[in-house]
């Protein structure tokens, strides 16, 4: 599974997970590095679907299912997504990354059990559960 990490993130936080998942076969990278010139989410989230790959979102912007056309085309690429609780906005950047190292494996135990397109929201605990989010 490939991880991605919207603008609303931290790239740290996509360094720090991807240090933790790379072993395992996953991939965790920050929008910043795909090979897009300032994209739209529209045009990100339609790169995602035409990569073949299968994808893991993690946002802190409610936008993605909020607006029409982002949720749209979220629904069609198939992916799956975490919108990380306003409390990480916060929270200091090690504590945040602390808990999605930590939240990690029943993050990802969680989102295979849900066909995509799926939304979970998570909060900025170390033993929180996931709240499903509509897309």
């Amino acid at each position: 599974m490939k991880v991605l990490f919207d603008n609303c993130t931290s790239p740290l936080m996509a360094t720090t997970l991807n240090g933790f998942i790379e072993p395992q076969g996953h991939q965790a990278i920050h929008l910043r590095s795909l090979p897009l010139s300032h994209p739209t989410d529209v045009e990100w989230i339609e790169y995602l679907a035409a990569s073949g790959d299968e994808w893991l979102v993690i946002t802190g912007d409610q936008r993605i299912r909020r607006n029409k056309a982002e949720a749209r085309a979220f629904r069609l690429a198939k992916l799956r997504g975490v919108v990380l609780d306003a409390a990480y906005q916060k929270t200091p950047m090690n504590r945040c990354c602390a808990v999605l190292v930590h939240q990690w494996p029943n993050l990802h135990e969680t989102m295979l059990r849900f066909d995509p397109p799926i939304m979970l929201e998570m909060g900025i605990n170390f033993k929180g559960r996931f709240r499903q989010l509509g897309v």
